[in-house]
Parts: structure tokens; C-alpha cells; sequence
């Protein structure tokens, strides 16, 4: 953190050192990325006692559940002139407990011949992949009250729906034995969040603002359980693990401002965004070329992708996909370049995974077609890019590697047990 900030600060200095002293210009901020720590408060109810449950220990090793955690959260948000935007958020927060208990040895007059200690550990960690709605509410202070009220500061409202990805691992190690049992399961849930800011440093053409967080998150799952089975106590007890609760944290904001000019006389014909999901079924970051930007009827492109998470967001997988697609954009007006298109294309997608929790690590490798039908908000000029798309993925080849030994099949594209998997996809960008 404390190198990120250096670098933020030689990078506005530098800035300022070669602004020209010309009259203020006019200058509205679009682009934002966040990043903010706090602290998140937990509705986890009788984990521990089921944890206990699970290892047959009779006695109440916690004295507490879990309540409360720190997390960590980063905001990438696009902003329109009249105070709305929307943007993707990427949250994690988690927790653990731990005791050690003792372990007896006995004889068979039932006398103790030695003691050894159990480290017995409970963690609970959620990944939290956002999509979220932003409205300036001092914009609209100012408006309603005929005067600039907020000045330099900035208050946003933001809400949106999540894909929350819970994990709890169990595990009670000693000298004798060692147990280890990791519990997963994916949910749908909410976030609203109100945060106020200010800014610390000004650039030229950016500036760094400090702000509070305030909120309220819903992530709770159904049952938890395995690759083999359901995580149930004593027969009756179904085990969910539930992150609800409110949060507040404190955060810097990185914004790009931008000069309200007339737009270039020449079309975009380039465009570089972020795909969520998608083609690739995990995301990547993508480089597509309009061939022929000027026609008011239909757009041809060609998108070229990469993406590689290495334990990241996950701790057992890694994930490297290089997505290529054709892709065709109607307009729906044919007299003039309407940012508002309707895409259809058709991707071939190269995907590896890794999975690192068996020893040795097992790789898998997918060559895979896939389909594109979606909504597309692409501006002629420089501007903003915006897709909402479905994109079944289809069958393809599948290499599987695992202990030096390998085999090919044609078989399903995606981590779901399905031959076509439909899947959804996000992305958002800039045209130039």
C-alpha cells in the first residue's frame, strides 16, 4: 500500500510540473477505481457447534461464533454526464478461529500414558463478484437546492447483485493424525453501499480522493457441502454459512478526468474492455478491431482475449483462457451510428485449468466453440463500450492430465456437467 501511494504521488507531481498556468478548463470524471478496507459484521450463527459436531468432540471449544471480519474491496465504475454510472466490484472478506485440545493416550487399566495437543481450525472465507448502479447524490443536492452544497465533495449511492462464492475449510492437525475437509457452495445476494469522498491529491488530468463506506451486504448460502457430499450434523443438522451484515471501511479513489469537448471527427474503430464471465467462462480482458466502422448497417469485428488467475480468486485453481470471436453489430436506426446495437457472434476458446488441491496438481485443457447473442452499447466516437450478452458454450475437446497420465474426449465446455452450458457475460470498456 504504502509503494502504491508513492507511486500515485510522483505520478500527480510529475502531472503538475508540466501542466501548462492556462484558465480553467471544464472537466468531469468518468472513470473511477476504488479501493477499500473495513470492516464487515457476520450473521454466521451455530457454525462453531456444527464444526464441533463434525470432529465429535463433546466439549464447546469456541466460546463465540463468528461475527465480524475485515475486507477488502475494488470498485471499477463508469460514470454518464447526468450523474448515473455503474460499474463491476470485486469483495472478499473472511475469517478463522482456532483451539488446541488435548488428545489422550491410554492403557488398557485405563491409566493416561501420554498427552499430546490438537490444533483444531475452523475458516470461512466469501468472494463476492458484483455488478452495481451508481447515482451522484450530490449532484442532485446541488440541483434541487440551487447551489453548490457539496462543492468538492462527492456522495454516490450504490446498489447491485452479486454471485457471493463461500468457502469453509475444517481442519484439526496433531502428531497422530490430521483431518481436512473444505466445504463449498456459490449464492446469489445483494449489496447497497453509500460512500462519501474527498479529494487529497489533484492532477491535471486526475485526482485521488479519500472516502467512508458505509453498508449492507446479503450472502447466504444453501447447504454447504463437497465434490461427495453434503456437510449435514448428526443426521439433521444442514450446515449453511451466511456473510450477511453491515460494513464500513475507509478507501482511495483514483478518477480520470476528462476536458467537456467537442468529439473527434473520425469513428472508433478500436475497442479494449473487461469480459466477466463470457466466452472465456471465467473472463478476460479483451482487444476487438470494427473492420469497417463507417457502415450504417451492420459492423463486422474480430476480438482477440487473455486472462490468467493463478489462485486468484480462487486457492485451489488456475485459470489461463485466450477467447477469439467474430462478432457482428446491427444497428437500430440505419440512418446514422447508433451506439445502441444488437450483437450476434460466434468464438472459439482456448481454456487451462489447474487444480491444485490434489497432489499432484490435475490440468485440464478445453478447445471449445461458443455462441454470442447480446446488447451493445458501443459509441461512434471515443467513448464508452458496454455489453450484456448470452453465450452458450458448446462441446469441444478436452485433454485431462493427472499423475503423468492423459486422455482426449469431446465433451463439455465449462465446469458445469452439461453438454451446451448457457452462460451470461458482462463487459465494459472504451472505444478509441
Amino acid at each position: 500500500m504504502q509503494t502504491l501511494l508513492r507511486f500515485l504521488s510522483l505520478f500527480f507531481f510529475i502531472q503538475n510540473f508540466h501542466a501548462q498556468v492556462d484558465q480553467p478548463v471544464s472537466r468531469i470524471s468518468k472513470f473511477e477505481v476504488s479501493y477499500s478496507l473495513g470492516y464487515q459484521h457476520l450473521r454466521m450463527g451455530d457454525i462453531n457447534r456444527y464444526y464441533l459436531d463434525t470432529f465429535a468432540i463433546p466439549n464447546n471449544l469456541f466460546n463465540q461464533n463468528i461475527r465480524h471480519s475485515l475486507y477488502r474491496n475494488l470498485d471499477l465504475s463508469y460514470r454518464f454526464n447526468n450523474g448515473i454510472g455503474f460499474g463491476f466490484s470485486l469483495k472478499t472478506n473472511g475469517q478463522s478461529i482456532q483451539h488446541d485440545s488435548p488428545i489422550y493416550f491410554m492403557d488398557d487399566l485405563g491409566n493416561i500414558t501420554d498427552t499430546i495437543l490438537s490444533n483444531n481450525q475452523l475458516k470461512v472465507r466469501n468472494n463476492s463478484f458484483g455488478i452495481f448502479a451508481r447515482i451522484d447524490c450530490g449532484k442532485l443536492i446541488d440541483h434541487y437546492s440551487k447551489t453548490p452544497v457539496m462543492n468538492d465533495w462527492h456522495l454516490h449511492l450504490m446498489a447491485g447483485a452479486t454471485l457471493n462464492t463461500m468457502y469453509v475449510n475444517l481442519s484439526s492437525n496433531s502428531s497422530v493424525y490430521n483431518h481436512e475437509y473444505r466445504y463449498f457452495q456459490p449464492s446469489i445476494g445483494w449489496n447497497t453501499q453509500v460512500k462519501i469522498s474527498y479529494p487529497i491529491i489533484r492532477g491535471r488530468s486526475s485526482q485521488l480522493r479519500m472516502g467512508l463506506t458505509l453498508g449492507y451486504q446479503h450472502a447466504k448460502t444453501k447447504q454447504l457441502r463437497t465434490d461427495a457430499a453434503e456437510w449435514i450434523v448428526l443426521g439433521k443438522y444442514p450446515i449453511t454459512a451466511d456473510f450477511s451484515g453491515f460494513n464500513a471501511g475507509l478507501g482511495l479513489s483514483y478518477q480520470i478526468n476528462h476536458e467537456r469537448k467537442k468529439a473527434p471527427s473520425y469513428p472508433s474503430k478500436n475497442a479494449l474492455y473487461l469480459d466477466v464471465f463470457g466466452q472465456s467462462t471465467y473472463g478476460s480482458l479483451v482487444y476487438e478491431r470494427i473492420l469497417n466502422v463507417e457502415s450504417t448497417r451492420i459492423h463486422h469485428s474480430l476480438s482477440l482475449g487473455f486472462m490468467r488467475l493463478n489462485r486468484i480468486p480462487w486457492d485451489y485453481l488456475g485459470i489461463v483462457s485466450i477467447p477469439l470471436a467474430y462478432n457482428a453489430y446491427f444497428d437500430f436506426n440505419r440512418t446514422k451510428n447508433s451506439p445502441n446495437k444488437l450483437e450476434l457472434g460466434f468464438g472459439i476458446t482456448a481454456l487451462g485449468i489447474t487444480q491444485f488441491d490434489y497432489e499432484p496438481a490435475r490440468k485440464e485443457q478445453y478447445l471449445y466453440p461458443s455462441l454470442r447473442i447480446g446488447y451493445v452499447y458501443h459509441s461512434y466516437r471515443n467513448g464508452l463500450l458496454f455489453k450484456a450478452s448470452f453465450t452458450p458454450l458448446l462441446p469441444g475437446f478436452v485433454r485431462q492430465e493427472y499423475a503423468g497420465i492423459h486422455y482426449t474426449n469431446f465433451g463439455s465446455a465449462g465446469f458445469f456437467d452439461r453438454r451446451v452450458m448457457p452462460w451470461i457475460g458482462i463487459s465494459i470498456g472504451k472505444t478509441f
